[in-house]
């Protein structure tokens, strides 16, 4: 569904929103209990779902930037385990990335 000329509107069923919002809710309530870096790991997981129910949904969006990026945290995110320097770069270059690609989309939209 098109909202405007240059957005596209997607949404999630009833029951995808409500597993994210479950894993949601438990992950901030058993951070409270977790050393640090389950946090970080809970919440890149979060994004990594996201895009999966997205894909899910909308298969239109297998060209897309998200499948990759997908699989980048998919296989980035569990450095969180064995290679913590490398994971906590991982996390810091995580912002950069889908706001080279909002920009990216801004400047074609322009």
């Amino acid at each position: 569904m098109t909202n405007n000329e240059n957005q596209t509107t997607y949404v999630l069923t009833e029951e995808q929103a409500l597993d994210m919002l479950a894993f949601l809710a438990s992950a901030a309530e058993i951070s409270l209990h977790e050393p640090t870096y389950y946090g970080t790991f809970r919440l890149i997981d979060a994004a990594s779902r996201l895009m999966g129910y997205l894909l899910e949904s909308n298969p239109e969006l297998a060209e897309s930037f998200m499948p990759g990026w997908k699989q980048d945290i998919d296989t980035r995110k569990v450095w969180m385990m064995w290679d913590r320097p490398a994971y906590q770069q991982f996390l810091k270059e995580a912002p950069a990335v889908i706001a080279a690609e909002i920009k990216q989309r801004q400047e074609a939209a322009e």
